[in-house]
């Protein structure tokens, strides 16, 4: 007997939280009615899919063989049924699924309010989940484009570099440094810097500690993990940790953010698409926004020194 696609969504669920109570909060069940699935989807497969002890659960690597493809499943019933309510609604467009890094941050903040000035019409659906889970989804059909550093990006994908942007660096306002009209990087070494966890954005963790080490800065990490600007600025205020970050886009007027120098960190902004989601008119007309709204900002214009 085959697994159904409920088992799999629980799967997929335990799989990503790797926490049998954080994926039954995600799925509005019980952990005892979560762990039954499991157990029955194990006992149908044959093999173990989980290593549980009282303290972490990790995927055998049958469960990691089996991921992939319990995506990819979960996905397609999602587009089937999307395709039959769009057959019975008049064959409306299914909304564009954009992650867009942050829309807190400037950067995504514009090209979201330009897409929404050039396409009032197109529905969009947007997520927050961080690049390494948006390449996932992109390679899984989850989702039409993800805004971001692209150093992790497959090969099968296309990446769009769209903006160069310099890198800040914040901190509350009582801090030593927010005196300062540019912060050298090799300051930072002096403090613990906020970043978020590398879970949720590797990418941002790697060139972070790659442009410090540029300057011979081994970054001194705070013990503290955010996501999103909210908390961050919740803790910057509280604390003197500094936070390495692209410019945002409504930056509280208590906050200081002053640009970081010698060197200056770049930071590559780039849109990463499937070439299997590449003829739908919703993502051009996505692709055409964000490279007007690049042109007309002259975002990949050389930085003058």
């Amino acid at each position: 007997m085959n697994p159904e696609l409920r088992h799999l969504r629980y799967f997929v669920a335990v799989a990503e939280e790797l926490n049998f109570s954080a994926a039954a909060r995600r799925l509005y069940v019980s952990q005892q009615a979560l762990s039954r699935v499991i157990q029955q989807l194990e006992r149908e497969v044959g093999v173990a899919l989980f290593e549980r002890t009282t303290r972490s659960v990790r995927l055998t690597p049958a469960g990691e063989a089996m991921l992939g493809w319990a995506r990819r499943s979960a996905a397609a019933a999602d587009e089937a049924v999307g395709a039959a309510r769009r057959a019975a609604d008049g064959d409306r467009p299914r909304p564009l699924r954009l992650d867009l890094s942050a829309t807190s941050l400037r950067t995504a903040a514009k090209i979201l309010r330009r897409l929404r000035h050039d396409h009032p019409e197109l529905p969009v659906e947007l997520t927050e989940d961080g690049v390494p889970r948006g390449l996932d989804a992109l390679l899984e059909g989850r989702l039409d484009a993800l805004l971001g550093l692209a150093t992790h990006c497959p090969a099968e994908l296309n990446a769009e570099l769209i903006c160069r942007e310099p890198v800040l660096v914040g901190m509350g306002g009582h801090h030593e440094l927010a005196a300062l009209e540019a912060v050298p990087v090799a300051r930072l070494a002096e403090n613990d810097l906020l970043l978020p966890s590398n879970a949720a954005a590797a990418e941002w963790v790697e060139f972070v500690s790659h442009f410090c080490a540029q300057a011979g800065v081994r970054p001194r990490r705070s013990p503290a993990a955010t996501h999103g600007s909210a908390a961050a600025a919740d803790l910057l205020r509280m604390t003197d940790c500094l936070t390495p970050t692209t410019a945002w886009d409504a930056p509280p007027a208590d906050l200081v953010f002053r640009p970081l120098v010698t060197p200056t960190p770049l930071f590559a902004w780039a849109v990463m698409t499937s070439p299997a989601a590449g003829e739908r008119p919703e993502l051009q007309a996505f692709q055409q926004s964000v490279r007007a709204l690049s042109t007309m900002e002259n975002w990949l214009a050389p930085l003058a020194d």
